[in-house]
C-alpha cells in the first residue's frame, strides 16, 4: 500500500490520547494531523482561565520548556509565545540571569525572544490551541479503567472509562491507536499485565527529591527582575536555590534537595530561615524586595522511572505511551516538557513517513524515543547521582557515571574562568545547550575539547579525571572516551542561534 492509501485509511480513523496534560496536548496535536478524529479523556474538569488543577499536583512549582522543547513547540504552535506573553506571562528575553556556581558566578542576558510564565499558563495557553483544531474532542471527568483487546490480546482497540462520579456505568470507546499520557500516574504496567503481557523492569533512579516553592508578590515599582539560581553542594548536602519569574507580577523561589535526608521546609518561619541561609548576598538582597503570598508548598517523589517497553518481545498494535507515563524524571532540570515534545516529535515524523500501517509500527517508535530522550535520562542521573543517598537500579549499570561528573566538574570550572577572565561564553554556551538537550553530550566530551582541557595544572578537578581516565593511549584518547560513555545516536538539532547575549559577562 503506498504512502498516499496509507494517509488515507488514516483520515478515516480515530485515535485515542489519555490526559490532557502537556504530553497529551502535543500528542494530539501531532496525531490530528495523520487521524479523521481525535479523542482526548482527561479525569478532571479542564479549567475555563489559566489555574491549578488535581491531575498537575507540581504545577504550583516552577516549570520551562528548556531551548530543544521550545524549537519543537514552535513547530506545532507557531507563535504560542506571543500567546503567553499576551496573557502577561514574564518577556526574559534581554533580562539577566544570574548563575552561582562552584567556580564563580556569571551573569547572563537572554537574547532570545521568550516567556516564564506557570505551569498552569502554559498548559492553559496550549489547550487553546489544541482546542481549536477541529477533529480533536476533549471528554473531561472521565476515568480510563483498562485497555480494550483483540480476541488474540495482540491489538489494542479502544478503552474501558467510567464517569469520575460513577464508576458503576462503565462503558467502552473503540479507537484505532490508544495513546497513554498519565504522567507518574499511569496504570499501563497493569493494563498490559492484565492482558498476559511480561512488562521488564523499569529503570529506576532512586532520587528521594524534595522541593519547596513560596511565592512573592513583585513591587511595582522593581524595574529589573533578575532571575537567579545557586548550584548547590550535593556533596555537603546543601541544597539548591532559585529565584525566576512568572505572570501577573509573581516571582517563585524554589529550594531542592535530593537523597532523601534532608527535605526542604514548607512551614514559612523554616523555609524563609532556609532560603537565607542557601542565599547569595546578591539573592537576599532580590528576596528583601519581594512580599510573600500564602504559604510555601512541596513536592516529594521517590524515584524517577525508565519503562523499557521496546525490550518486550510482543508489544500490541494500536498501543502507545508518551510523556512521564513513558520516563519521568527529577523536576529541577527542567527536562520533562521537552522531552515529552520530543516524543511527540518522534511519532510526527514516524507518522509522516508512513509507517503506521508497517509491522511492529508502535514498537519501532518507542525504539525511535528512547534513542531520543537517552540523553537527558543520562544527564539527569549523572547530576543526581552526586547527592548521597541517590541510587540508580537496571537491569544494565549506568555507564559512564564518575567519568562524566569529573569531567563536567573540570569543562565547568575552564568555562567559568573562561567567561570571567576573558568574557567569552562560548565554552560555557556549549554546556547550557548540552543540558538544553539541543547538543549531544558527545559535543562536550570529545578528544578535542579534553585535550583543551587537561592543562597539567594538577588542579584538584584535573587529577581526579585522569584518575577516571585511567590509563590511556593519547593517539586514540576519543576510542577511550567512547569506551566510558554512551553512544548517543539519535541526531540533534543544530538549528539553534546563540541563547545569550553576545556582550554577556561576569
Amino acid at each position: 500500500m503506498n504512502k498516499q492509501l496509507q494517509a488515507d485509511k488514516r483520515k478515516q480513523e480515530k485515535a485515542l490520547v489519555i490526559g490532557a496534560g502537556i504530553a497529551g496536548l502535543l500528542a494530539a496535536r501531532v496525531l490530528s494531523g495523520h487521524f479523521a478524529e481525535v479523542m482526548v479523556v482527561e479525569k478532571d474538569e479542564l479549567p475555563e482561565k489559566p489555574s491549578t488543577r488535581p491531575g498537575t499536583p507540581q504545577d504550583f512549582h516552577p516549570h520551562r520548556v528548556l531551548p530543544r522543547g521550545d524549537l519543537i513547540m514552535n513547530r506545532l504552535f507557531p507563535g504560542y509565545i506571543d500567546d503567553l506573553l499576551n496573557l502577561g506571562a514574564c518577556n526574559v528575553q534581554n533580562s539577566k540571569m544570574t548563575r552561582f556556581t562552584a567556580y564563580g558566578k556569571l551573569e547572563l542576558v537572554s537574547s532570545q525572544k521568550n516567556a516564564s510564565s506557570s505551569r498552569a499558563l502554559l498548559e492553559w495557553t496550549i489547550r487553546q490551541r489544541v482546542q481549536k483544531i477541529p477533529n480533536i474532542r476533549f471528554v473531561t471527568k472521565q476515568v480510563v479503567t483498562g485497555l480494550l483487546a483483540s480476541e488474540d490480546h495482540r491489538q489494542v482497540v479502544g478503552v474501558r472509562l467510567h464517569a469520575r462520579k460513577e464508576r458503576n456505568k462503565e462503558r467502552t470507546v473503540a479507537a484505532h491507536l490508544v495513546v497513554d499520557t498519565c504522567g507518574r500516574q499511569s496504570k499501563l504496567n497493569k493494563w498490559l499485565e492484565a492482558l498476559g503481557y511480561a512488562v521488564p523492569e523499569p529503570e529506576r533512579l532512586k532520587v528521594r527529591f524534595g522541593y519547596s516553592t513560596r511565592h512573592y508578590r513583585v513591587p511595582a515599582d522593581l524595574t529589573e527582575k533578575l532571575s537567579a539560581s545557586s548550584e548547590g553542594d550535593p556533596a555537603n548536602n546543601k541544597g539548591a536555590v532559585g529565584l525566576l519569574y512568572i505572570e501577573d507580577n509573581i516571582a517563585q523561589a524554589l529550594l531542592f534537595r535530593a537523597g532523601g535526608k534532608q527535605y526542604p521546609p514548607t512551614a514559612p518561619e523554616e523555609y524563609e530561615k532556609e532560603l537565607y541561609s542557601l542565599s547569595t548576598p546578591m539573592l537576599k538582597e532580590l528576596i528583601k524586595e519581594l512580599e510573600p503570598i500564602g504559604a510555601p508548598r512541596g513536592f516529594r517523589a521517590e524515584e524517577s522511572t525508565r519503562q523499557h517497553y521496546e525490550q518486550m518481545e510482543n508489544w500490541p498494535s494500536g498501543l502507545l505511551v508518551l510523556g512521564d507515563a513513558f520516563c519521568n524524571f527529577d523536576p529541577i532540570y527542567g527536562q520533562g516538557m521537552t522531552v515529552a515534545a520530543i516524543e511527540a516529535e518522534m511519532l510526527d515524523i514516524s507518522l509522516q513517513k508512513g509507517d503506521l500501517l508497517q509491522p511492529d509500527f508502535e514498537r519501532k517508535v518507542l525504539q525511535r524515543m528512547q534513542q531520543a530522550i537517552e540523553p537527558a535520562w543520562w544527564l539527569s542521573a549523572i547530576a543526581d547521582l552526586r547527592w548521597n543517598g541517590v541510587e540508580h537500579e537496571g537491569a544494565i549499570p549506568l555507564k559512564g557515571v564518575a567519568f562524566a561528573q569529573k569531567y563536567f566538574d573540570l569543562y565547568l570550572k575552564t568555562a567559568v574562568k573562561q567567561a570571567m577572565e576573558n568574557h567569552d561564553l562560548s565554552m560555557f554556551q556549549q554546556y547550557v545547550m548540552m543540558n538544553a538537550l539541543v547538543l549531544s553530550p558527545q559535543e562536550i566530551i570529545n578528544q578535542r575539547t579534553l585535550t583543551t582541557l587537561l592543562t597539567g595544572d594538577e588542579s584538584r578537578e584535573e587529577t581526579q579525571l585522569l584518575a577516571e581516565l585511567g590509563e590511556h593511549d593519547a593517539t586514540h584518547l576519543q576510542e577511550r572516551i567512547n569506551e566510558l560513555i554512551p553512544s548517543f545516536t539519535l541526531a540533534f538539532d543544530q538549528k539553534v542561534p546563540s541563547l545569550f547575549a553576545s556582550d554577556s559577562h561576569h
